[in-house]
Order: C-alpha cells, then structure tokens, then sequence
C-alpha cells in the first residue's frame, strides 16, 4: 500500500544514545593516550641518557677523561658546549621534552641529569645516570 507519513532519520533517543557512547569511549581513550605519550617522552630520556653515557665512555677510553670539568646544559636544539660534541655522538635530536644536564668532575666521574621541561612531561620525575652507572629512580 502506498503510505502519505514516510518516517526517516533517527529519534532523539537514537541519537543521544550515539553521543553517550562517543563521550564514554573518549572518556577512556584521551586519558590512555596521554598516558601513552608521557611513557614515550620518558623512554626517549632514558634511551638519550644511555647514549650520552656512552659517548663519555668512548671519549674517556681515547682521552682518559670525560673533558673539561664543569656544568654542561643541553636542551632541544642546543648544544653541551663540551669538547666532545658529545650531543652529535649521541645523536639526540631536536625537538625534546627533557633538558641534560651534564656535570663532569675531576675525580674523573659524571652524572647527567634528564629533567622534564616542556609538554607533557614538565613537572614530571627526573632521571639521571652517573659514571659508576648508578640510575635514579633505580631500575628505570
């Protein structure tokens, strides 16, 4: 039979059923995300703090010493100023979450630190390594 009220497009209810389950499934998946982001941030510092370690273990095996004693500070885009171009060794990039900072002694012995500066990490916890390969936080 032929019908004059054709009933098409979707009830209110449909669609506030639609815009619930969209807010539930964002509700989880940004909070999950960002957390996922800020474990990538803290993996790239780890990872950047093995390779400026070993960059200091190389030039220490050529020049039996770590360089100038002093402060060293690198930070996205920068450089440590140190005589080993020790950031083009250890190829850290551009574009970091994490400043290093790099203190040699006379002793000889280092530390670098990884602190959090930038984006999702800033105000997070820092890390650091020093020449004795002693981690803080331990087993990061």
């Amino acid at each position: 039979m032929f019908s004059l009220c054709k009933k098409e497009g979707f009830s209110l209810v449909e669609l506030i059923v639609v815009v619930a389950v969209i807010g539930i499934l964002a509700a989880i998946a940004i909070p999950t995300y960002l957390g996922i982001q800020k474990k990538s941030a803290r993996s790239e510092a780890k990872s950047n703090l093995q390779a400026i370690s070993l960059a200091l273990e190389g030039y220490m095996a050529e020049n039996n010493n770590y360089g100038g004693t002093g402060t060293y500070t690198y930070s996205s885009g920068g450089s440590f100023a140190h005589s080993g171009d020790i950031e083009k060794v250890a190829n850290l990039g551009n574009d970091l979450d994490y400043s290093y900072i790099l203190q040699i002694t006379t002793a000889p012995y280092y530390n670098i630190i990884a602190s959090p500066v930038r984006g999702r990490v800033k105000g997070d916890i820092r890390f650091s390594i020093d020449s004795n390969n002693i981690k803080i936080p331990e087993n990061w």
